[in-house]
């Protein structure tokens, strides 16, 4: 494999649901690199031409009755909601402004 610069993120509706695809993952003949981040989200680092075990991997938390919540290169994901919530910090900022002068 060549450099791990791909990411897929799973959601799950559940633990069990998690803790499924989580064995899946393990039975798979050479198992891709995975991080359970909290009780309901998967993270699956994988190379970026692997494309067979992307789909496998995509198809494993679908079938465990999860949410593939990402499909892109590795920190795209952290970096979308980094900015999603620097823009709402932002917009709560004007908003608290907004309300404290309109009370002066």
């Amino acid at each position: 494999m060549a450099g791990r610069d791909w990411e897929v993120r799973g959601l799950f509706g559940n633990e069990y649901a998690l803790e499924r695809a989580v064995d899946e993952l393990k039975k798979m003949e050479s198992p891709p690199e995975f991080d359970v981040l909290d009780r309901r989200n998967l993270k699956v680092v994988l190379a970026k031409d692997d494309s067979e075990t992307k789909s496998l991997v995509k198809n494993i938390i679908t079938i465990a009755h999860g949410f593939v919540e990402s499909d892109a290169p590795l920190g795209a994901f952290d970096k979308k909601k980094a900015e999603l919530k620097a823009k709402k910090q932002k917009a709560d900022q004007a908003k608290r402004k907004r309300e404290s002068q309109r009370k002066h």
